[in-house]
């Protein structure tokens, strides 16, 4: 039986066993050693490298180093064989290049030529020069150079070519502009010569290569700041009672997802002569209708084509809109998929936008690659997609800085929402960003609950949701108590003075706001409101959804304090009106189609949305999760409400509502509990507890049987003091 184990045992190694491959790590990782170092030591054996390498001898130890990795670890980064290629070929034309230099009547010396790069690089050198002469063996190494960092570093040589190109044009975008000769005439329609070869040189989009470069960039995390000593102060330099945010990052080596987690794209080829075509059959229908119009410009987008229109003077913008669905029959395409903008912002154009026959989606990869090269310029990113001329579009929550997203079911909501969440985390890390996530649906975003980012798990009972409000607008005001301690005046400077993220981020997403509104009324629209008011000052961020854009749900004073609106495919006109105030989002195609508004963009802008597939999703949330062993959440934020309701929710002098209180009676010089009523809109147990308060507070005289109690004071500051009187920044 013993004999038989150990003749297992050695079966277990063979050539292909952990034991092998690490044993032949070790003696790649020596000669690699010896490569690197032989130039520079003197001894028998080095001697030999040298005279074989010379000082080529150093990438080729490097890439004798490379393959001990391949063999001593198991991380991707050392499983490229193209970029173990690539060494190689940048090794042998290094070599050769050493020995280039070295003039013709010195190669007969092996001394003269052994200290450039030994026999190898004389070898290669002469068998190039004997073949291709000294000029032609010069370009030869250029290329190989050139085709070895290509490997090397996974940039594309079309990427190269780009970048040479864009050089020379002063770094604008490309354009495709075609030079094809053949005429395509409409059946039901005249065509000249001219009309056909200027619309050779209209269409755009389909070469553009500035925002589609797919340049790997590295993901590694960058280093914290330093870290300092941090006081309580106040601005006038004295202790300060109140406790500042000074905790030490907890998450200092995080390491941010990596692009290779997402998807490549898949890119459609796109046929020119169908827009040429298009743009003929768009001139002929309006010169039937008595609308003389030429098209300066043809917007090749992923989903979405752009037509520009000039149009003669005198004819008026509204004619052109009143052709909708006439244009729509002569195109052959659904009259509630063709969309006009007159004019288009920053040109004389009227544009007319169609659907893109071969459409071509955006994916979160393309985003992403974008994101990583201008990171830098945003606080809190958020990735879009691209706009009709193929343009990437990603803008700045915290410029933002909320945001409304609405359309019907099935138009791309949630994947918006998770395009968006997906570009925050490929960006920020626990200690500069935190969720609250709001799911009815329940489905939706349970794949985020143990990401360390959230606050606390996903929280899919509505009756949960007022306590994290409520909770949120606490942690408003005690964030601005701190900023006012510190002397600043919004998150930044605070995280600036304290030289890392003390404060992080907080986005409150709420994917479907019609059944909060509808379990919990009132309620949740003082909260969302108020947060939507104040909170951007101290980095609390609200991003709402709905399905159901009436009145009912999307209110007045939440649309008046939600700036950023984001319009997906909608039934009626009347829901596009709720979400952007116009017409227009019942005319999108679907599928990520959008609408953006924003404060510095009042007209809409139409977006072909990211597609963030849920493998890329899982993808990136799990590569989070492997980065953490233990999650902490705060149960205080769904169970703050619910403590007030067993008798903690007593008016204070720091209650918002007492002020409001104060208010009211001062100005009403008499003091009820059926006034608090019908003035604060509480009901009378709340109210009654007031009256308490501010009786213990000198604000009122005693009760004095049915008739309004005297008050006592003349001004609010006289009970809060001239700092709690104070309102609060915006």
């Amino acid at each position: 039986m013993g004999r038989k184990k150990r003749s297992k045992k050695i079966k277990d190694i063979n050539i292909h066993s952990d034991e092998t491959r690490v044993l032949g790590a070790i003696i790649l990782l020596l000669i690699s050693l010896a490569l690197i170092i032989s130039p520079f030591f003197d001894s028998q054996l080095l001697r030999k490298v040298v005279e074989l390498f010379g000082y080529s001898s150093i990438a080729f130890g490097i890439t004798t180093l490379y393959l001990a990795m391949r063999f001593f670890s198991s991380k991707a980064v050392f499983k490229s064989w193209k970029l173990q290629f690539g060494l190689l070929l940048f090794s042998l034309a290094f070599a050769t290049f050493l020995t280039f230099w070295v003039p013709t009547d010195q190669l007969q010396s092996s001394v003269t030529y052994e200290l450039p790069a030994g026999e190898i690089g004389y070898s290669l050198h002469i068998l190039l020069l004997s073949y291709l002469g000294k000029f032609l063996e010069f370009v030869v190494l250029i290329v190989t150079f050139v085709i070895s960092i290509s490997l090397i570093t996974s940039i594309k040589l079309t990427q190269l070519r780009d970048y040479v190109e864009k050089s020379f044009e002063g770094g604008e975008g490309f354009q495709f502009k075609g030079a094809l000769e053949e005429q395509i005439k409409p059946e039901h329609a005249e065509d000249t010569g001219e009309d056909q070869s200027r619309m050779d040189s209209l269409i755009k989009g389909l070469g553009q290569k500035k925002d589609e470069e797919e340049i790997i960039f590295s993901n590694n995390t960058e280093q914290q700041q330093g870290q300092r000593e941090l006081q309580r102060y106040t601005p006038d330099g004295s202790q300060s009672s109140l406790e500042l945010e000074t905790d030490a990052p907890k998450y200092a080596n995080w390491r941010f997802p990596s692009l290779d987690l997402l998807q490549d794209p898949v890119v459609q080829p796109q046929n020119k002569e169908v827009f040429k075509k298009n743009a003929l059959i768009i001139e002929q229908t309006l010169r039937s209708f008595g609308v003389l119009a030429k098209v300066a410009e043809i917007s090749v987008g992923p989903t979405v084509v752009q037509y520009a229109l000039s149009i003669s003077v005198g004819i008026k913008v509204s004619k052109v809109r009143n052709l909708t669905n006439d244009l729509a029959l002569a195109l052959a395409a659904p009259a509630s998929s063709v969309r006009i903008e007159a004019p288009i912002p920053g040109t004389s154009l009227i544009g007319i936008e169609a659907p893109n026959p071969t459409p071509n989606y955006v994916y979160a990869k393309e985003m992403a690659n974008q994101l990583l090269k201008d990171k830098d310029k945003y606080q809190l990113p958020l990735i879009l997609g691209k706009d009709v001329a193929g343009k990437l579009i990603i803008r700045d929550l915290a410029d933002l800085p909320h945001i409304l997203v609405a359309g019907a079911t099935g138009t791309g909501k949630s994947v918006g929402i998770n395009s968006i969440l997906l570009g925050l985390l490929l960006t920020k890390s626990p200690d500069e960003l935190r969720f609250i996530l709001v799911d009815p649906k329940m489905v939706e975003m349970a794949p985020y609950n143990g990401i360390p980012h959230l606050l606390t798990p996903v929280i899919t009972d509505m009756e949960l949701v007022v306590n994290a409000l409520q909770w949120a607008i606490e942690e408003m005001l005690k964030r601005y108590r701190i900023l006012k301690q510190m002397g600043v005046k919004k998150i930044t400077e605070y995280n600036q003075r304290m030289g890392f993220s003390a404060m992080p981020y907080i986005v409150i997403v709420i994917d479907e706001m019609a059944d909060l509104m509808l379990s919990t009324g009132v309620d949740v629209e003082t909260k969302i409101v108020r947060l939507a008011q104040m909170a951007r000052a101290v980095g609390i961020h609200l991003i709402l959804a709905t399905q159901r854009p009436s009145v009912n749900v999307i209110t007045g004073l939440i649309k008046a304090n939600m700036p950023g609106r984001l319009a997906f495919s909608v039934t009626t006109a009347i829901d596009s009106r709720v979400v952007i105030d116009q017409i227009g989002a019942e005319t999108l195609l679907g599928k990520g189609d959008m609408l953006f508004k924003s404060p510095s963009h009042p007209r809409p802008i139409r977006i072909q949305g990211s597609f963030t597939d849920n493998n890329d999703l899982d993808n990136v949330i799990n590569y989070i999760k492997d980065q953490t062993d233990v999650i902490e959440y705060s149960e205080e934020i769904t169970k703050t409400q619910t403590a007030e309701k067993k008798g903690s929710d007593v008016p204070t002098e720091d209650d918002p509502i007492f002020r409001e209180a104060l208010d009211v009676i001062v100005n009403a010089q008499k003091a009820s509990a059926s006034l608090l009523q019908r003035k604060l809109r509480i009901g009378y147990n709340r109210a009654a507890r007031l009256m308490d308060e501010l009786e213990e507070a000198g604000a009122i005289g005693p009760q004095d049987g049915s008739n309004a109690r005297k008050v006592l004071i003349s001004s609010p500051q006289q009970i809060l003091g001239n700092d709690q009187g104070d309102s609060l920044p915006q």
